[in-house]
């Protein structure tokens, strides 16, 4: 008996150690310092995978050195320490017998210069932060192979992408995407992650970017925006390669697109070509990445200088991309050729490109207006058919003359073409819901035109730092001509005359119209010390528009309407001066300017062009416009800015032309030759909270804005229902703005959470019938957003979103409206077999209107197959399905001034597509690099 006790308690002391060497959980911990015991506050601390360097976590040592992993699984790592200036460390770590393991001191070495470029050379952290730049090795973080950049982007730490693409690092909306530093294709950051393919990518900085203002005059403002900076891996910046794609599908589905391109270190050669009958109305992300390269774009071109309101003026270079806004069914054709030459101090880009898109319509709209103690509805159903083209050539070169000058020359010519024929029925019904009034229409236009713009822009540095000076010019020029024929029947149920019960109208409208601007600008900036700087600049803007309307009768051509032809001939003559004073020392930037403009205003209205004047309108308008802003950067990673400034805009050309508007003769606009410049108060303030040890962010902004005077669309309502509008000046109106915005791991590396909010409210005053109506807005959102990276293979997403906007009227307070919608979205990426994967994606939303009636629910299920074949993978097989429940339609409920409205419209639903793809080069097994299922 003795014997058998003593065994049993052996074997449970025994089984007890066993159990006690293997904790499932543990906690790691250590101090960092250097070789004479100094701690290095801010080293980043790395637990990686022995068999391939993957990121398992990460923590940063606190202001004693001190860094700790918590509940983290048992098991072997490689644990890496990096610090700006010192040798890399590396240690093995073999499972713990202890829950608790403490590492003791670590003792890393600085770098000896002679050692520093095999150090550079060979040292691949997964991530390092130095300073406000955080760098992530690419190949630390495993995707599955060939995917997108978007992709990759999701496994970073402290990054976040959501369902459409919108990027956010650190807490901040990221503003610009660089790949090797220089500028990818325009504004939009979603161009280049969802072009490249994460293969491509050999690092991913974030970094606080500069301004456009002080990228365009050399001269830190103390203003940051989010930048994330693709570094290439050196073997996909040279070579060509290219692809072509055909698939069809049901309900006579086809898409037919390829492309070819060809690199060097100098030069760049891209053509391509689409068509397609699946509302793609441009190239997609993917194709327009390689076909524009990396130099094509720049946001700091536009040429304008100073703070706040600079009179700007932008140019569009067309309808490349797909701007599509998911109403109606497209046919679409495009093809373009590119060159782009970057050497040393030179970089140039050309490119031709055609497209065309035909659009077909149905959409239906109802519409409440209301007045003074009573309101009206309008039900409009309306089919419109119309097509559209444009022959677009674009270049632009920088060059660099030396190390302290730089000229920027950029140029656009656009020819353009569209007509559309539309038909719509009206229905007007009174306080009782009867039918009123009703009308027929039936409208066409057919017109043609060009738009040629060029931009010449100097930068030039002096000896003494910080003094610079740059100077821009820009010259446009538009011309569009066409016809509008304008052909309607109305029906006056009320009206007791057989002559008034009926109204035809037949119109044959002639138009020319032409616009020319000119304008310049000045910067200088001299360093008065080492922390404050006098700047100071001047701008100028010359716009002439000649705007001729012959109204003739649709059945006789020879008889002509003079009350609705003119010829107006206005001109826009801006002068901007300023000057301010700038203060930056150790992350606090504060500045303060005033500035003093002018705007001229000069119009003239003739019956017909070379007939005696009839009107003549000249304003001149003044205001002193002051600017003041802060921008502080803690130590503790820690931001926070305000912004104060007095905008002052001139009357837009169309606001101000005299001229009568009834293509709808129930909804008749006219210009105001009297409008004044808008002027409102704008305050602005943010603050963000980063932490690089846990790679959490908060951040929470406002802004507010009052109007001294604004532009409102006054409106005058007969017995009929006909409305009249003409753009006033009003004073009052107020826009106020809060949101919030918070991002935080759940587990490092594999499970993200989001949560943020905004509120918005306005008050925004218009004129109906001579009553002062006051539009209330008050609008509320909530989301909240998982990333999910569990493995390499797998990546998920999930979204939602309440949303609650609140209308109300002072002219009819019992016809206020409540607003109501939510929304649901997820996204799965699935490398499930060897060559092939599995994509879907959901969405649903829920529109409600209690006033209205309305409810209605929209979910959209999209699910694909595809499989890669042959040598290199240069064959690509999909079956795609797209919105499988059949449910798509554009649903737009909107309130504004005194009236609501719900828009439905028909639009590309359920179908089914095989595609397959030829790679001319070949890729490796991915995920689609442009994101989505075709």
């Amino acid at each position: 008996m003795n014997k058998s006790l003593v065994l049993l308690i052996a074997l449970f002391f025994t089984c007890n150690n066993l159990f006690a060497q293997n904790p499932a959980r543990v906690t790691i911990r250590g101090v960092v310092q250097d070789t004479s015991a100094m701690t290095l506050t801010g080293a980043t601390v790395m637990l990686l995978q022995p068999k391939d360097s993957s990121l398992v976590n990460f923590a940063r040592a606190n202001d004693k050195g001190s860094f700790e992993f918590r509940n983290v699984k048992n098991a072997s790592y490689l644990l890496k320490i990096s610090y700006v200036g010192f040798l890399p460390y590396q240690q093995k770590l073999k499972e713990f017998p202890s829950e608790v393991n403490d590492l003791g001191p670590i003792k890393i070495k600085p770098i000896a210069k002679e050692l520093l470029e095999v150090v550079v050379k060979t040292a691949k952290a997964p991530l390092s932060i130095k300073g406000d730049t955080v760098e992530y090795n690419a190949a630390s973080f495993k995707v599955p192979p060939g995917s997108s950049v978007e992709d990759l982007l999701r496994r970073l730490p402290g990054i976040e992408v959501d369902a459409s693409g919108n990027i956010k690092a650190q807490g901040k909306d990221v503003k610009r995407v660089l790949v090797d530093g220089k500028t990818f294709f325009g504004d939009d950051p979603k161009a280049a992650t969802k072009n490249l393919g994460a293969e491509t990518i050999s690092k991913v900085q974030v970094y606080n970017g500069k301004s456009d203002q002080a990228l365009l005059t050399g001269a830190d403002d103390g203003k940051k925006e989010k930048t994330i900076n693709l570094e290439l891996k050196d073997e996909f910046k040279k070579g060509a390669f290219g692809k072509i794609t055909a698939a069809v599908g049901t309900s006579d589905r086809g898409v037919l697109r390829g492309n070819y391109n060809r690199f060097n270190k100098k030069e760049q050669f891209s053509v391509l070509g689409y068509a397609n009958n699946i509302n793609e109305t441009g190239v997609n992300w993917s194709d327009y990445g390689e076909f524009k390269g990396n130099n094509s774009f720049n946001s700091n071109d536009n040429g304008d200088f100073g703070f706040g309101n600079g009179n700007r003026f932008y140019y569009m270079e067309g309808d490349y991309l797909n701007n599509f806004d998911g109403k109606g069914f497209t046919n679409n054709f495009g093809t373009g050729v590119n060159y782009n030459y970057t050497h040393q101090k030179t970089k140039f880009s050309s490119s031709y490109f055609y497209n065309q898109t035909k659009l077909n319509l149905d959409q239906y709209q109802s519409t409440k207006t209301f007045l003074q103690n009573s309101n009206f509805t309008t039900l409009d159903t309306n089919n419109t058919v119309s097509f559209r083209n444009s022959h677009s050539v674009a270049a632009r070169l920088e060059q660099m003359l030396d190390s302290s000058n730089t000229i920027i020359a950029k140029t656009n010519l656009r020819f353009s073409g569209s007509n559309s024929n539309e038909n719509q029925v009206q229905q007007y019904l009174n306080n009782s819901e009867d039918v009123q009034n009703r009308i027929n229409m039936n409208n066409g236009s057919n017109f043609n035109g060009y738009n040629f713009n060029f931009t010449a822009i100097y930068r030039h540095k002096f000896k003494k730092k910080g003094r610079t000076f740059a100077a821009s010019s820009t010259l446009s020029t538009s011309s569009t001509d066409g016809t509008d024929n304008i052909r309607s029947l109305t029906r006056f149920f009320n009206a007791t005359n057989v002559n008034d019960q009926i109204r035809a109208i037949s119109q044959l409208n002639q138009n020319a119209n032409t616009t020319t601007m000119i304008k310049a600008g000045v910067n200088y900036l001299e360093p008065l010390s080492k922390k404050v700087y006098w700047e100071s600049f001047y701008n100028f803007n010359n716009s002439r528009q000649n705007v001729g309307r012959d109204a003739f009768n649709g059945n006789l051509e020879s008889q002509r309407y003079d009350s609705l032809s003119t010829y107006y001939q206005n001109q826009i003559t801006y002068n901007r001066v300023g000057s301010g004073l700038r203060f930056s020392n150790d992350g606090i930037n504060l500045s303060f300017g005033l500035a003093v403009l002018q705007y001229d205003l000069d119009g003239k209205v003739y019956p017909q062009k070379g007939k005696p004047l009839t009107a003549n309108i000249s304003k001149q308008y003044q205001a002193l416009t002051p600017n003041f802003s802060a921008n502080i950067e803690f130590k503790n990673n820690a931001y926070m800015g305000f912004n104060y400034t007095l905008n002052v805009e001139a009357p837009s050309i169309t606001d101000l032309q005299p001229v009568v508007q009834n293509n709808n003769p129930f909804y008749i606009t006219s210009g105001n030759q009297d409008l004044l410049p808008a002027k409102n108060h704008e305050l602005s303030f943010d603050i963000s909270k980063f932490d690089p040890a846990t790679f959490a962010s908060i951040g929470i902004w406002s802004s507010y804005r009052y109007y001294l005077s604004q532009i409102v669309y006054s409106q005058t309502v007969d017995a009929n229902f006909v409305t009249r509008t003409r753009p006033e000046n009003m004073s009052g109106g107020k826009n106020f703005n809060l949101g919030m915005y918070s991002s935080f791991p759940i587990i490092k590396t594999k499970w993200t959470m989001n949560l943020s909010g905004n509120i918005n409210t306005s008050n925004t005053p218009t004129i109906v019938n001579t009553i002062v109506n006051q539009t209330n807005n008050k609008n509320y959102t909530i989301n909240a957003g998982f990333s999910i990276t569990p493995s390499e293979k797998l990546i998920m997403n999930i979204e939602g979103n309440l949303g609650f906007n609140n209308i109300s009227y002072t002219i009819e307070n019992n016809q206020n409206q409540n607003i109501r919608t939510k929304g649901l979205s997820t996204s799965v990426k699935w490398n499930f077999a060897k060559k092939t994967f599995f994509e879907t994606s959901f969405d649903y939303n829920s529109y409600r209107n209690d006033r209205f009636g309305f409810d209605q629910e929209i979910p959209i299920l999209n699910a694909s197959v595809r499989r890669l074949f042959m040598k290199e993978n240069r064959m690509e097989v999909r079956l795609a399905a797209f919105d499988i429940f059949n449910k798509r339609q554009s649903i737009v409920q909107t309130g504004y001034l005194n009236t609501v409205s719900n828009q439905q419209a028909l639009t590309l639903a359920r179908y089914f597509m095989l595609s397959l793809t030829y790679n001319l080069k070949g890729h490796s097994d991915k995920l689609k690099k442009n994101g989505g299922f075709f």
